[in-house]
């Protein structure tokens, strides 16, 4: 008896694709919160950006990295070691981006990556859209990995469709505030509310982009899906400790940007616990 082909929204590739695209959804509702007055200040700009880096923390430890450790626990005391090598590469991936695509922060005046003509509206931009790669590649990966017929096989319950189903609702809520933070800078920096809030939508379109590539990696051998996993952990890993957290408590708001992260981090562990 031949078997009808999966519904195509069954597949991981077009699942993750719209799992990226909600996450780009999330980004745009948070830029379009700029409608709703001119400023926010800068406390709540830090608070809100360290909440988003508490929930990438978690995504990548609770979504990536214990599911990734599952998955060689057969290897017994060398379970560590491909989980460990993925993070490096991700976080290594991370750092030549980083040093190679044009970029500025918002509290920065003096540009990072290559040098550039790029006007400082772009190169804000291009920060934001470098935190939504690994956001985006996590997405790919949760979906891919939860498809692959040898983990449905190997008795790792963590790596089901509720592992990538709470990595999707964690990205999503932390991309609300950095949407946000992106349209607020570009509003102070003198754009209008319209223009500061397309800025803000364009920053997230590498989340799609970069969850369709996560996806078919995790696809192309089941066995080297804990270096996946771990490639999207460090990328997050990397973004969140080189980028987030010291952006967050530059302005002298550490302790309260602290807290906020802890706050991200022990929300995503809730989401973990009721979703899975």
């Amino acid at each position: 008896m031949e078997l009808s082909p999966a519904p195509l929204l069954q597949h991981p590739v077009v699942q993750a694709l719209m799992a990226g695209l909600l996450s780009w959804l999330s980004v745009s509702l948070g830029a379009a919160l700029i409608f709703t007055r001119r400023e926010f200040s800068r406390r709540a700009m830090d608070c809100l950006l360290g909440a988003a880096g508490g929930m990438m923390l978690g995504a990548a430890f609770f979504g990536l990295l214990n599911p990734a450790l599952e998955l060689t626990a057969h290897l017994g005391r060398l379970a560590f070691a491909p989980v460990v090598a993925g993070l490096t590469l991700g976080a290594f991936f991370l750092w030549l981006l980083d040093h190679a695509l044009p970029h500025i922060h918002i509290l920065q005046d003096t540009p990072e990556g290559i040098s550039t003509s790029w006007r400082r509206s772009v190169l804000l931009v291009a920060a934001m859209a470098l935190h939504h790669i690994p956001e985006g590649l996590a997405i790919g990966v949760g979906y891919g990995a939860a498809a692959a017929e040898s983990v449905l096989q190997s008795g790792a319950e963590s790596l089901g469709l509720s592992t990538a189903l709470v990595l999707t609702l964690s990205i999503m809520l932390q991309n609300v505030p950095e949407g946000l933070v992106v349209a607020t800078a570009l509003r102070a920096e003198g754009y209008s509310a319209r223009k500061s809030c397309l800025y803000g939508v364009a920053s997230g379109v590498t989340a799609p982009l970069g969850a369709v590539p996560g996806a078919l990696a995790a696809g192309i051998a089941a066995g080297l899906l804990p270096v996946a996993l771990g490639f999207a952990a460090g990328a997050m890993v990397y973004v969140v400790a080189e980028e987030v957290i010291p952006e967050a408590s530059a302005s002298g708001n550490g302790n309260a940007a602290t807290v906020s992260c802890i706050a991200g981090l022990g929300l995503v562990m809730t989401l973990s616990s009721l979703v899975g």
